[in-house]
């Protein structure tokens, strides 16, 4: 009997049903035995935008559909978030938009353009200390609410093909680099206000905290927080101080709350990669090899250990530029490296970028489809990737 084409997979001496998408994703997340490697890339509208130049209009499911991945959603609304005595308003002028933020003490406001197929900040919001003081405020009057009903109605559309996942707020220290005030002046207003910007970050942080009790009660199986973490914009003294407590107090909530708690870290990790093994996260995900990352998964399981859930393992710039070969030998790579593929789920270590083949995903999905059960143990003749490519 060809084991790859039969409802059934042997491993070791056993049968075991083929699994549904969602079943194998949450076995995987939760450190049990699946019928085949799990392969879920991070598909956001960075790349279902430029679908339309390889002649394919889908939306974000529709997509994952058509390339047969097992479906993590992100980002899927769970929460609705308010704020007492603040009118936001934005104005768009020669290509950029200036939000506003405006409050009875003062008003913030932040710039953005558009380059490149995608958007970046030009202006942050926090300059002086008197701008602290207003998000303190914004911070302060933030309140949350629960929006489950459109939680569960995304989660019924995906259905047995994944499973959808909400998201909760990144540490304060993360807020400041990336949102708030950027790296460079976020370096300077700590040297400059320590006081300050600790109360600021506490301020952050306890409302940060209120967010994730309302999210740990969401009917879900899995909580995400996009930390971003990297060497490339953070010392280890910062990651210590200000992202790992911070980060711990999040999945504590979580689990409180009987879920499981993923750390979305798509930097450079090897310089903190020892700090995150002793983290309360269940996982990692979008772990990125060399040269975005700098974190191959067969190295972050022998430091994380067995128990956390890693998801990632392919570089997203590398799966723009490969062909389908080289994509399926790029994976076939990482399952013989691989230690134990036990709570492993084959990622790109990020969002797919704008314009990747969606063929090099297909591939990917029809080769741990072929392999089976042979994908978790590594057990099979590289020469299978001829046969791949053929009808792609």
């Amino acid at each position: 009997m060809d084991f790859t084409k039969s409802p059934f997979h042997l491993k070791g001496d056993l049968f075991m049903n083929e699994m549904t998408n969602r079943e194998r994703i949450m076995a995987a997340l939760n450190g049990k035995e699946v019928d085949r490697l799990p392969w879920a890339p991070l598909i956001d509208p960075y790349f279902i935008n430029s679908l339309p130049l390889q002649g394919y209009d889908l939306n974000i499911i529709e997509a994952m559909r058509f390339i047969g991945n097992d479906i993590i959603e992100r980002h899927v609304s769970a929460v609705k978030v308010s704020t007492k005595n603040l009118n936001i308003r934005t104005e768009i002028k020669g290509g950029v938009t200036r939000t506003y933020f405006e409050t009875p003490v003062g008003t913030l406001y932040s710039e953005t353009c558009t380059g490149g197929c995608t958007n970046y900040i030009s202006k942050y919001l926090l300059s002086s200390t008197k701008d602290i003081k207003i998000l303190e405020y914004i911070a302060n009057n933030t309140e949350y609410t629960p929006d489950f009903e459109a939680f569960i109605s995304r989660d019924k559309y995906i259905g047995n093909d994944g499973i959808a996942t909400p998201s909760g707020p990144l540490s304060p220290i993360q807020e400041m680099l990336q949102s708030y005030a950027g790296i460079e002046n976020t370096v300077y207003l700590m040297a400059d206000y320590p006081d300050e910007i600790d109360e600021l970050l506490n301020v952050l942080h306890e409302r940060n905290k209120r967010h994730y009790r309302v999210l740990s009660k969401c009917p879900c199986g899995v909580i995400f927080d996009y930390e971003d973490t990297s060497t490339t914009v953070m010392s280890k003294n910062m990651y210590a101080k200000y992202s790992a407590p911070m980060i711990d107090d999040y999945a504590q909530i979580v689990h409180d709350g009987g879920k499981l708690f993923i750390t979305h870290m798509c930097g450079k990790l090897t310089g903190f990669a020892e700090m995150i093994a002793q983290g309360n996260m269940d996982g990692i995900d979008s772990l990125c090899p060399p040269t975005t990352g700098d974190l191959y998964p067969w190295d972050a399981r022998r430091i994380f250990g067995g128990d956390k859930v890693i998801i990632g393992g392919i570089e997203p710039p590398a799966l723009f530029r490969m062909s389908i070969e080289e994509s399926i030998k790029t994976v076939i790579k990482v399952i013989k490296k691989m230690p134990s593929l036990k709570s492993f789920i084959l990622s790109t270590g990020d969002a797919v970028p704008y314009g990747t083949p969606i063929k090099n995903m297909i591939a990917i999905t029809k080769l741990l489809k072929t392999l089976g059960s042979a994908s978790l143990t590594g057990e099979f003749d590289e020469k299978i990737a001829e046969n791949i490519t053929s009808g792609i």
